[in-house]
């Protein structure tokens, strides 16, 4: 799964969404949950210039379910 996340500069989530879903309703919504609950993360470090940052995450669900 790929989710984009943009974050202003004073760490508010500004958007969130799934950009390449897992095929699985189950993970995807789960995904889409989290994304949903977080609405703030740590401001940017002091000098930066962005007023917002977009990342994009890829999460490697078939790593955890070898862990078991």
């Amino acid at each position: 799964v790929k989710v984009r996340v943009t974050i202003a500069r004073n760490g508010n989530v500004i958007d969130s969404s799934i950009i390449q879903r897992s095929g699985s309703v189950v993970i995807d919504r789960a995904i889409q949950a989290t994304l949903d609950r977080v609405t703030f993360v740590a401001p940017f470090p002091a000098g930066a210039k962005e007023a917002q940052r977009t990342f994009v995450i890829s999460f490697d669900l078939k790593a955890k379910k070898l862990l078991g």
